[in-house]
Formats: structure tokens, C-alpha cells, sequence
């Protein structure tokens, strides 16, 4: 009798239902996408079948120029944006004045501003085979990372964004 009344409070316990919350793993694909430059500002995203994390940085961040110490700037809703869709999303998606209807966006999750919450950049010379310059690579990353979505909150200690290229 006891291993019935234990097998049952074990089924009980172990079926309890979490909700449909399902963490984000952030498995993007390596290469940081990016539209033209509009209005001083760069849109970069990164893509993974249905979801995408974008984030959007000025010139006066994104500067053609070695840096000699690591450029931050605060995480907010308006520049770090987290989205899922119902169906696969293409770069194209990001870069139109008026985005397209479809695919439909199923969550947002925007960041949050906080006093350690930053985007760091770091620019180091992007050089071709002779060593002449090209251009600029910057190494983008996030610390602390926290994003909402006005139900729930995720946090990422320390997050790699990627690698963008800006060519002379």
C-alpha cells in the first residue's frame, strides 16, 4: 500500500505543468546580418529559423577606428530586441521601411536598462591578405543581458553577440 500511495504522490508531484515558458537557448547562426546604414544607425540581427535577437547601434558606437579601451553602451528596450516568429524569418524581414506582414511575431521581448546591463564593443583592424586595412572588425557582446516581455524575464550573464565588419 505505501509503494501505491508513493507511486501516486510521484506521478503527482513530477506532472505538475510549468506552463508554455520555454527558455530561449540563443542558438543563433554565427553570422551577424545587418541592413544598410539608415539614419546614423546600424540594425545587426542574428537569425535562427523562427527567432531572432537585434540590436541597434549608432555610428558614434560603431566608429571606423581602432578602440583602445572597450566602448559601452546601456542595454534599453530601443536598442535590444528578442523575437520569435510562427514561421521561418529572412534577413530581408529587418532591412524593409515597412516589414512585412508575414511572418507574424509570437513573442517580444525588449531589454532592460540597468546599471550593469551593457553592450561592449571592441575594434580591432580588419586586414586582407597583403595587410593592408579593409576595414574595421567589431566585437560585440553583451553583459548582463536582461530581456522582457512584460510577463517574464530572462537574464544572460554574459552573451557573445558576434563579429561585424564595417569596410572602408
Amino acid at each position: 500500500m505505501k509503494k501505491i500511495i508513493s507511486l501516486i504522490v510521484c506521478i503527482l508531484l513530477f506532472s505538475c505543468d510549468d506552463g508554455d515558458f520555454d527558455i530561449p537557448a540563443f542558438e543563433f547562426d554565427e553570422t551577424v546580418s545587418n541592413c544598410s546604414l539608415k539614419d546614423n544607425s546600424y540594425t545587426l540581427f542574428k537569425l535562427s529559423d523562427s527567432e531572432a535577437l537585434i540590436i541597434i547601434l549608432t555610428t558614434s558606437q560603431i566608429k571606423n577606428e581602432v578602440s583602445t579601451t572597450m566602448i559601452t553602451t546601456p542595454i534599453s528596450s530601443s536598442n535590444v530586441v528578442y523575437r520569435t516568429f510562427n514561421n521561418t524569418v529572412s534577413e530581408s524581414y529587418f532591412c524593409e521601411d515597412i516589414p512585412p506582414l508575414e511572418p507574424s511575431v509570437l513573442s517580444n521581448w525588449t531589454g532592460v536598462v540597468g546599471d550593469s546591463n551593457v553592450i561592449s564593443i571592441e575594434t580591432n583592424e580588419e586586414v586582407d591578405d597583403t595587410n593592408t586595412v579593409i576595414g574595421y572588425k567589431h566585437t560585440i557582446s553583451f553583459q548582463n543581458l536582461t530581456l522582457e516581455n512584460g510577463n517574464n524575464t530572462l537574464v544572460y550573464v554574459e552573451e557573445l553577440f558576434g563579429d561585424f565588419i564595417t569596410y572602408l
